[in-house]
Order: structure tokens, then C-alpha cells, then sequence
């Protein structure tokens, strides 16, 4: 059916020469009322980065038509993407806490402490480390969290790490030396314990970038690592939100955009993009039978969902475009289960290993984090499984026969609990694998069409930030491109990851000053790096 919408060249009936849709196919949209002096803004999807550019160009006059994806309100699942994979807010997302302040809502839990499962039980618990003495990166965190089996030995064998974590800078030049080697290669090279690898790094990596480490590329493992975990001691204290993000951030958020004049169209899916080969721009989103002009677009989707856009739009005709094709997602299962009684739940966040040899996954309970569930009279637990393709096709009963199975290893009395309600959602190709290789074919924010802007996690930035912040910086930085495009309208202000401690500055001084001679010797590009 997609090839009937299909862009195809034309030069009659009035149109300026260049590629468009059959008039009697397509019905125009102005994107409501036209005021002659705003411009046009188009944004495709409606997650952190989505929301992230609409919300300042709207302050900024702009007339935005968010294009959400979703088929409509009442089919879309009660999780959206942004919800799935990682829950936490971690202590360095300044721009969304910014944000947040600026909406003047409260969505989230107090700071929270956590713990790690393995096979053999409880591996480490995390305090709140902004509470304690704070020491020099990486100090702080290798002696206050508390390693319940892993001995002092191995905990120190992770120190030779931190001479990668100093060479890679976020760089372009770094992220081409360290992408192809996979996280597992990485850890062996600089010494650390088989040990800890498998029950404390590579759990982390299952969660943290959705992938065991043999999967996931050592560029994006150190990037992740150093930003939420070793930069600053206080870096791994996280909140949690007390609700699903759409109900306590987006929902407000979307509610204070419409003030501005934004508007949200549901279960528009695009697929295609009408160009002006005049201008060299695109000049309308094409959703089926519908399309909306344009003076600039945002495209803020997922992986997987640009990859459907790009098989069957004028998008295939650009290399950036087809170069996506190459990047995959990862498919994410969720869990939630009420129980018939109330069971203690020793921490509120949980990350485990062991379910599966290629499935990390999260446990959290739900008494102590939502709002709609503190005063229940029995335990509402959910787990959530990365890279969970075996999972996705088991039936529901055998899936929550699993969990039970795998919980009651590490909750006392799971066992004599019973399931008396459960949600079971799944999300295909859901969330960005930053495999060895995938940094080439990822895109930066700008585009060859000059008035088509990127935004995402998965897009190339130097800012620093990951996860939510990452999506929610990209959205304000193609903002940023917008009003520079469209030269209206202020810039957004994006707020910096913290410094680096004075240690860690020397040291990359020195790398970098070293290198500088280390290029210079003859035979230096000889070998592989």
C-alpha cells in the first residue's frame, strides 16, 4: 500500500519541478489556521527529543504540528518507548531537572539505593554516594559501594580501565579508535578479573546499553560508563519517576506546549517526504493520504521507525539515509505483576543476571516508586528484559512462570505468593545497540537536506550525556538548527555536562600531549590502532 503514496516526479498541475504526490491521492493540511508571519515546523515523534526541540520552538513563535506515531489514543500501549529500557534519572541530567523546574511539576522519588543479583544472590548494593565523603573519581565509587562477595582483588583489577576511560575523550577521533572492539575486548585488554566482568561490568552493560558485552561497542561502553557512573562519585545516584513518564512529565509538558500553540496529531505515521528540488529542501511530511507543509522538519524517531521511513521514501535516495539501514534496535520485554500479598522487597531497584545468557534485565518495586501503588495492601512488582528476542514470542503464562521462578531466588517468601493480575508488554527493536561498527553509520543533527534536522539517542553529538538526556539534548540542539535554518527566534540554552575533576583533566592533557608525539614518529598509522 506504501507504494501508492510513494514521491514521484512531476511537473504539472502548478507545482514548483521536483518530486510530489498525485493531487487526488493526497489531502493538503495547513497545519490549522495559517498565520503568514510564523513559520512552519514539523516534528516527527513525540519522546524526550521530540518534545525536546517542539517545547522551544514553540516559545520561539514557531507554528509546531507534532506528528505522533501512535495508531490512536486508546490502542497506544501504557508504556511508551522513553518509558522502556532505563527508568532512572541519574544525578548528572542537568537539561531535563532544568526542565522539570521550568514546568514546576514534581515527578520524582527522592534520591534511591539499588542492589545487584547474580546467580548466587545479592552481589552489591549501591548507596546514595552524594551523602557520603566524596572522594577523587574513580575512588569514590570502587570504595563506597558495597561489594557483598567480590573480593578486594578483583574490585582493584578495574583501576587499569581508567587509562582508557582517559584516552577516550568524545571525540570523533576516539569514538573511530575504540567502536570497532567490542566492551568484552576492552575489559580483557586492560586486565579485569573474570570475576568482575561477570557479575558486576557485564550485568551493567545488559542494562546500561541493552547488550551483553560481546555485543556492545567499547566507544559507547566507556562513553556510558564514565557519564553515569565514574565522572563524579554522586554521578550514580538516580530518582525514580513516580508514575509512567508519559502521566508525570510528558502529559504536563504536552499541556504547557499547547498553551503556546503547539498541537499533537495522533496516529500519524509518515511515510514520505515531499523535496523541492527548487530549494533543495523538504517542503511537506507526507503521512498516507495527508500531508503537512513545512519550512524545517525534526525527525526524533526511533531507529527502527526511520528505517520503515527510509525503505519507502525520497529518503533512500541520500548515502547518510541508507547508511541507518546498517544500525538495529533491541527488543525489550516487560512484566508487571500484583500479587496476592505483600512481600518485603529489600531495595526498590534491582539489576540482575543469569536470566538468560544473552538477556539482562531490571526488577523494581513498584509499592515504594509509583504513587498509584504505595497504599496497596499487596505487592505490584515489574521486571523489565534487554535483548529479550527469545522471549518475545513465549506465551504470557510461560513468561510469568519464568520471572516468578527467577525472582523467588532473591526475594524471601516469592514462593508462597501468587499472581492474580499481570501486564505483559513488548517492544521490538525498541532501543539503540551501539554494536562495535554501528558509530560510522550513525548520523549527526544536520542532514544533506538543508532544512531536515536529526535528534535521538543514537545521534552523534559531543555534549556527553546519555539515555534520556542524550534524546533530550539532541531535541534542543536540532531546535538550535531550526532557528539558525529558519534565522528567527532565539537559541536554546543546553546546559553542559559538569567538569571534569582536576585529576582527570591533567591526565587527559598529558594523553592528548602524548599522542600529539606519538603521531609524529615515523610508522605511526602503520599498524592498527
Amino acid at each position: 500500500m506504501l507504494s501508492c503514496w510513494r514521491v514521484t516526479p512531476s511537473l504539472f498541475n502548478g507545482y514548483r519541478s521536483g518530486f510530489c504526490c498525485r493531487a487526488n491521492d493526497v489531502q493538503t493540511h495547513v497545519n490549522g489556521v495559517q498565520n503568514k508571519n510564523k513559520k512552519r515546523v514539523v516534528v516527527v515523534g513525540s519522546g524526550w527529543a521530540g518534545l525536546g526541540a517542539a517545547h522551544h520552538l514553540c516559545k520561539q513563535g514557531f507554528e509546531v504540528t507534532v506528528l505522533e506515531g501512535g495508531s490512536n489514543s486508546a490502542s497506544r500501549n501504557l508504556l511508551i518507548p522513553d518509558d522502556v529500557g532505563i527508568h532512572g534519572f541519574w544525578y548528572p541530567y542537568r537539561n531535563i531537572f532544568s526542565l522539570v523546574d521550568e514546568l514546576d511539576i514534581e515527578p520524582f522519588t527522592n534520591w534511591t539505593t539499588s542492589a545487584h543479583y547474580s546467580e548466587e544472590g545479592l552481589e552489591v548494593e549501591f548507596p546514595i554516594f552524594q551523602n557520603l565523603t566524596q572522594l577523587p573519581t574513580p575512588l569514590g565509587t570502587l570504595f563506597n559501594t558495597k561489594f557483598v562477595r567480590l573480593p578486594l582483588l578483583d574490585r582493584l583489577s578495574s583501576l587499569p580501565l581508567m587509562a582508557a576511560v582517559i584516552d577516550f575523550d568524545n571525540t570523533d577521533t576516539a569514538w573511530r579508535k575504540y567502536d570497532s572492539m567490542t566492551a568484552r575486548e576492552l575489559f580483557r585488554q586492560f586486565g579485569c578479573s573474570q570475576r568482575l566482568y561477570r557479575d558486576v561490568f557485564d550485568p551493567l552493560l545488559q542494562v546500561g546499553l541493552f547488550a551483553p558485552g560481546e555485543q556492545c561497542s567499547a566507544a559507547a561502553t566507556l562513553g556510558m560508563l564514565y557519564y553515569i557512573i565514574l565522572a563524579h562519585q554522586k554521578d550514580f545516584d538516580f530518582v525514580w519517576c513516580r508514575g509512567t513518564v508519559r502521566d508525570k512529565i510528558f502529559e504536563p509538558w504536552m499541556d504547557c506546549m499547547r498553551t503556546n500553540g503547539c498541537k499533537f496529531l495522533e496516529g500519524k505515521r509518515v511515510t514520505d517526504f515531499f523535496f523541492d528540488e527548487e530549494t533543495g529542501c523538504i517542503s511537506e511530511v507526507i503521512c498516507g493520504r495527508e500531508k503537512y507543509k513545512a519550512d524545517a522538519v525534526v525527525s526524533a524517531v526511533r531507529i527502527s521507525t526511520l528505517q520503515e521511513i527510509i525503505e519507502n521514501s525520497t529518503l533512500s535516495t541520500r548515502e547518510e539515509f541508507l547508511k541507518v539501514l546498517n544500525l538495529a534496535g533491541i527488543d525489550v520485554l516487560t512484566v508487571k505483576l500484583r500479587l496476592d500479598r505483600k512481600v518485603n522487597i529489600p531495595k526498590p531497584v534491582n539489576t540482575c543476571s543469569g536470566f538468560e545468557d544473552s538477556c539482562g534485565w531490571t526488577f523494581f518495586d513498584l509499592n515504594a516508586i509509583h504513587d498509584e501503588h504505595k497504599d496497596d495492601p499487596v505487592t505490584v512488582l515489574q521486571a523489565d528484559f534487554h535483548h529479550a528476542n527469545e522471549l518475545l514470542l513465549l506465551k504470557d503464562e510461560l513468561i510469568v512462570a519464568k520471572v516468578m521462578n527467577q525472582l523467588s531466588k532473591f526475594i524471601d517468601n516469592l514462593e508462597d505468593a501468587s499472581v492474580v493480575d499481570q501486564e505483559i508488554e513488548r517492544f521490538p527493536k525498541s532501543l539503540t545497540h551501539f554494536f562495535p561498527g554501528s558509530y560510522k553509520h550513525m548520523m549527526r543533527g544536520s542532514t544533506s537536506f538543508p532544512n531536515l534536522f536529526m535528534a535521538g539517542d543514537w545521534i552523534k553529538t559531543r555534549h556527553g550525556s546519555w539515555l534520556q538526556e542524550k534524546s533530550y539534548v539532541t531535541g534542543l540542539e536540532a531546535a538550535n538548527s531550526v532557528v539558525n535554518f529558519l534565522e528567527e527566534g532565539g537559541f536554546a540554552k543546553i546546559i553542559p555536562v559538569e567538569e571534569e575533576e582536576p585529576h582527570i583533566q591533567a591526565l587527559r592533557g598529558l594523553n592528548r600531549s602524548f599522542n600529539q608525539v606519538k603521531d609524529q614518529l615515523p610508522w605511526s598509522d602503520y599498524f592498527l590502532p
